[in-house]
């Protein structure tokens, strides 16, 4: 089963170690911000694909709880996903790329 998991605060030292670990790791993270009626929707989206099959761990950073990690990978909007696959990065930005991430097409 997918999983998110929200890193706060005081997740910090667990964040510095996938972004130091981003070269040799796959992970993804969901950029978004607590007032942004966008990131609410990626976030309803973003559950609902954690209850579909498969084993991908999605982390959640909110602008409110880590704002210097949205610089990591110069990350300036949200909602923004970042796929992280052993060194190769892509960075969904708009939002119908995000929306696209947690709804692939058949």
């Amino acid at each position: 089963m997918r999983v998110l998991k929200t890193l706060k605060s005081e997740d910090e030292k667990l964040l510095n170690s996938l972004l130091k670990r981003k070269k040799s790791s796959a992970y993804t993270l969901l950029y978004y911000s607590d007032w942004d009626m966008w990131s609410d929707k990626v976030l309803k989206e973003a559950e609902a694909w954690a209850a579909r099959e498969g084993e991908e761990v999605c982390y959640l950073i909110s602008s409110w709880e880590l704002p210097h990690a949205f610089a990591a990978f110069s990350i300036t909007s949200a909602p923004t996903v970042v796929e992280v696959a052993n060194g190769a990065i892509k960075v969904h930005i708009e939002y119908p790329k995000v929306h696209s991430y947690f709804n692939p097409k058949p």
